[in-house]
């Protein structure tokens, strides 16, 4: 198993194969994340296998109101909207599981999510969890769902950055 580091996503990569059976983001990954990724809006960052794609994830910058913001990340007056950084999706191949790969690309993500942000600022990390499922694997990393929509989910960059530092003690 020779895998790529984390790097972002090129058109010389084969994503012809890719199945993390969630549809919609087999989907995006095959069809919107290079064009996205070209024109500014994610960056789309990839694990592969002789140019073979085999997990991947997408950042972008984002904004909320803070009425959906759970009431922890909430604190004081925030400014409306509140500047936040988008994990908009993160899946391996099914071929791939169990591996390590998603949790090497969510690791690599919370990190470059805590430099984005004190780099440009950024209250919290954004997931839209793609279905219930998705949502209990983000609660059980911390995030909280929005006060609107379940599958919204929310953690503090704060947060982000004092598990980082205490996984790297």
């Amino acid at each position: 198993m020779t895998l790529s580091r984390p790097e972002p996503l090129t058109a010389t990569q084969d994503l012809s194969q890719f199945s993390c059976g969630k549809p919609a983001l087999d989907h995006w990954l095959k069809t919107r994340a290079l064009s996205n990724q070209e024109k500014g809006f994610t960056a789309v960052i990839v694990v592969h296998e002789h140019n073979r794609v085999v997990g991947y994830y997408g950042l972008a910058p984002t904004a909320v109101v803070p009425s959906v913001l759970p009431r922890s990340i909430r604190t004081g007056q925030p400014p409306d909207p509140v500047p936040c950084l988008l994990l908009g999706q993160l899946a391996t191949d099914l071929a791939w599981t169990g591996k390590g790969i998603g949790t090497g690309l969510l690791k690599h993500a919370l990190e470059r999510c805590v430099a984005a942000a004190r780099l440009i600022g950024g209250r919290a990390l954004v997931v839209n969890a793609v279905d219930a499922d998705a949502a209990d694997f983000w609660r059980r990393r911390g995030f909280l769902p929005s006060r609107d929509d379940r599958l919204v989910l929310f953690r503090s960059m704060s947060d982000i950055a004092a598990s980082i530092e205490k996984a790297a003690r």
